[in-house]
């Protein structure tokens, strides 16, 4: 049976007016760039048909497919002080391994790739330890590939753990060396490559570590990613160089010294990277200066 209603009716109660203005910004948006900037229907239908291939070769969402589009809005631990708008990562999975502090990283024997000593200190706005702050942490193998998001016979837990920072709010962890890296799915996908180079863009990210912090006095938990100081890449990233800010840098440095190599235990040569976050708390001044470490 047939319901007949009328059709030019709409529930008022129903009508959302946030999503009515965005809406009528992201057209107005658009009718600026077709005016100022020559945007066709052709172009945006490109972008969508490039969008669908890479939804349709990697099983991801399409919202998710779209990230490089907007990640630089929202993600990225802003200027590394307030919390991001928490973009949630795609390569983020719950439930990672609890690590000692100091502590190792959770990686198999023979995972590849130079070893790396990453330390440092969470502290507030004031510039006080925050103490027994959660660190959550995982990053990509040597080979550029996430744990977990593949059928690839590595463990899911491989490179992801946690720690509690001590009194002094500091970490130390031991893992691997991040490389740059490309999705080897969407990189295969045709006409990625070519899209990232029409922007003065790479394939590829550059080397990062991801970090979650969450502590009772912090607004709300701060989601990032740190990076290097001199990585070629950053200017150039697949989801844009504005997500990897000076602030969100730390210096690298290799040790190749044999005695040195050989106290720490390793093979061969390893870096070492510090790093401070400086986070907004409850209690924090609006703006805190982040400080460089001394040479």
């Amino acid at each position: 049976m047939t319901t007949h209603a009328d059709p030019s009716y709409v529930d008022p109660t129903m009508i959302n007016p946030r999503a009515v203005r965005l809406v009528e910004a992201f057209k107005q948006a658009l009718m600026r760039l077709r005016d100022e900037e020559g945007l066709t229907f052709d172009d945006l239908k490109a972008a969508a048909d490039l969008l669908q291939r890479v939804q349709t070769a990697t099983g991801a969402p399409l919202a998710l497919a779209a990230m490089p589009l907007y990640s630089e809005l929202f993600q990225g631990g802003q200027d590394g002080y307030t919390p991001s708008d928490d973009v949630e990562s795609p390569t983020y999975f719950p439930g990672s391994q609890r690590m000692d502090n100091p502590g190792i990283l959770p990686m198999r024997e023979d995972e590849p790739g130079t070893p790396l000593i990453a330390s440092g200190r969470i502290l507030d706005g004031h510039g006080q330890p925050l103490a027994g702050a959660k660190l959550e942490i995982y990053h990509a193998a040597d080979n550029g590939n996430y744990s977990g998001l593949y059928d690839d016979g590595v463990p899911k837990g491989n490179l992801r753990g946690h720690l509690f920072t001590d009194a002094d709010g500091r970490y130390a962890f031991t893992t691997i060396s991040p490389v740059a890296y490309v999705d080897p799915v969407t990189a295969a996908v045709e006409g990625v490559a070519e899209a990232a180079a029409a922007i003065g863009r790479s394939s590829y990210r550059p080397a990062h570590i991801h970090y979650e912090v969450h502590h009772p006095d912090l607004i709300r938990p701060w989601r990032g990613e740190v990076y290097f100081t001199g990585d070629p890449v950053i200017p150039v990233d697949f989801v844009g160089p504005n997500i990897a800010q000076p602030v969100l840098q730390a210096d690298s440095v290799l040790h190749d010294d044999p005695a040195d190599i050989a106290a720490h235990g390793f093979d061969g040569p390893y870096r070492t990277a510090e790093f401070d976050f400086i986070l907004k708390t409850r209690t924090s001044p609006e703006t805190a200066t982040v400080k460089k470490r001394p040479a």
